[in-house]
């Protein structure tokens, strides 16, 4: 029978629960570490939208899916196999538990901290789930480093499959301690420098060494991809932003256009005043208005930006690479060039990009990130991409490389339901959006367009529905005239309904025709 990792409160023993969660207790008061929650369980909003990129398919790490019914079966003789071969140039042998695992058991209760959940089993379970997870994740990321291709490599970037590198650094030096008596850190080092480099979706400005990446300061596989694709140490913030039409609409310049062509040709000014009375108008409390009369909250705000091939077609913005990351994303507002950095995707890179979504939403929401800087980029990249047109523009900038076609990545991004988490101010990424937004709000037509999708469209609406309403209302009459023979010369009279009170079983109704 599978061991479970954690029992509902049914099936707990208490007696025995009360004696173990006792000693966990004590032994977390003792425990000194900076360590946060970094591992988490993914919300079931994100697994229902896309549980394949979530939930480990091939091979289930740690004690969130070590135990995982669909895949212990499978999965445990192959990492003991892998384990022993590992193992075999260390010449461990009998000497495993000695070696790793007493070490691993004094790091259990610091490594119980990286983890939203409680684990209801003893530390001596985990140190052996810890060490043999470990040992078979060090040979997996050593198969990677080298340029294999491996299909469970998408189950180890999945945030519940992240195993803490303090486990993976003690192991490692436990066992070269063993064999040569001595240890350092530039192997896990080099191998984790060397997967992020080339599995990231995102290129890098420069080729990375293991002096960008000190491991001893990261948390697990998924936060060194991170932490070099976003580079935690500028503090942006997040803002949606949406531009007004009018905002930049100067009432002075229109009343002295007006002015001029009233004195250019007298009769324009019975045309232009009534436009200068409708641009007076204070259309925001109009909106919202409106907003709220068709069940919309005018308060929700939201991230807004056109197509790539909407602002290259209409808007005549050039799209740019740049070699820089995700802080180098810029608008040129002289020379209506967008930059973006270079976007690789491979058949894994969907998996990724939502693994780093999720991770950093999941940090922010603890506190520990300040900011959202890779999810305002995927949610901008799910803006400009709504089609392979979209996706061709970008690829002949050089902007998205990569082995999946044009429709793959399409799919791809308007697979990604936009984040709903918001920060108190805009980042520097939101206000080059916002830039181009308001670009693009210029121009000409667009603005035309906008006026006429904002206003009269607006009204339009709420025409509709008062004339469903009115065309209800007629119909029911009509209903009722057909029964009870009331036509007139317009195909229905006026309907009186007179109420007479009768008995106390009866209630009549009698219909009068005018």
């Amino acid at each position: 029978m599978v061991p479970s990792i954690s029992s509902s409160p049914s099936s707990i023993d208490n007696p025995q629960w009360v004696i173990r969660i006792s000693k966990t207790f004590e032994t977390h008061l003792q425990v000194d570490t900076d360590l946060p929650i970094c591992i988490f369980q993914v919300p079931e909003p994100l697994i229902t939208e896309n549980r394949e990129s979530y939930v480990p398919k091939c091979i289930g790490l740690g004690p969130i899916h070590h135990f995982h019914t669909d895949l212990y079966s499978n999965q445990e003789q192959l990492k003991l196999a892998t384990a022993k071969t590992a193992l075999t140039p260390y010449k461990i042998s009998s000497h495993f538990e000695k070696t790793v695992i007493e070490n691993l058991k004094q790091l259990v209760p610091e490594v119980r901290c990286c983890y939203d959940s409680f684990f209801d089993v003893d530390d001596d379970m985990l140190a052996w789930v810890f060490a043999l997870d470990g040992v078979f994740l060090i040979d997996i990321l050593s198969k990677v480093s080298k340029g294999n291709s491996l299909e469970s490599f998408e189950d180890i970037v999945k945030v519940e499959n992240q195993i803490p590198l303090l486990v993976l650094i003690e192991t490692r030096t436990a066992l070269e301690k063993h064999l040569s008596g001595h240890s350092n850190n530039s192997f896990l080092s080099n191998m984790m420098v060397r997967i992020c480099e080339t599995r990231s979706p995102l290129k890098f400005s420069k080729r990375i060494s293991r002096l960008d990446l000190d491991i001893n300061n990261r948390f697990h596989l998924l936060d060194c991809m991170y932490h070099l694709i976003v580079n935690n140490n500028v503090n942006a913030k997040n803002q949606c932003l949406r531009p007004n039409f009018l905002d930049d609409v100067d009432l002075e310049d229109v009343e002295n256009a007006v002015q001029m062509a009233s004195d250019i040709c007298p009769g324009a000014s019975a045309f232009l005043q009534p436009l200068l009375i409708i641009i007076k108008l204070p259309w925001d409390k109009i909106i919202n208005l409106i907003k709220k009369m068709l069940g919309e909250n005018p308060a929700a705000l939201e991230i807004d930006i056109p197509s790539a091939s909407e602002l290259s077609n209409v808007g005549k913005i050039e799209f740019c690479m740049t070699p820089g990351g995700i802080r180098d994303v810029e608008f040129d507002d002289e020379t209506h060039t967008f930059y973006l950095p270079i976007l690789g995707l491979k058949p894994d890179s969907e998996v990724i990009l939502r693994n780093l979504v999720a991770y950093e939403g999941l940090m922010f929401k603890k506190g520990t990130f300040t900011n959202l800087d890779f999810t305002e980029y995927v949610d901008l990249m799910c803006g400009i991409i709504d089609s392979a047109k979209d996706v061709r523009i970008l690829r002949e900038k050089h902007i998205i490389e990569g082995e999946l076609d044009d429709d793959e990545i399409a799919k791809l991004f308007n697979g990604i339901s936009k984040s709903p988490l918001k920060t108190e101010e805009a980042s520097g990424l939101q206000k080059t959006v916002a830039r181009v937004n308001k670009y693009y709000g210029n121009v000409p037509r667009v603005k035309v367009y906008h006026f006429i999708k904002k206003y009269v469209l607006a009204w339009w609406k709420v025409i509709a529905v008062v004339f469903t309403l009115v065309n209800l209302m007629l119909l029911i009459v009509q209903g009722a005239c057909q029964v009870y023979e009331c036509n007139n010369g317009l195909g229905f009279g006026v309907v009186r309904l007179l109420f007479h009170v009768g008995s106390d079983k009866d209630l009549m109704f009698e219909f009068e025709r005018t």
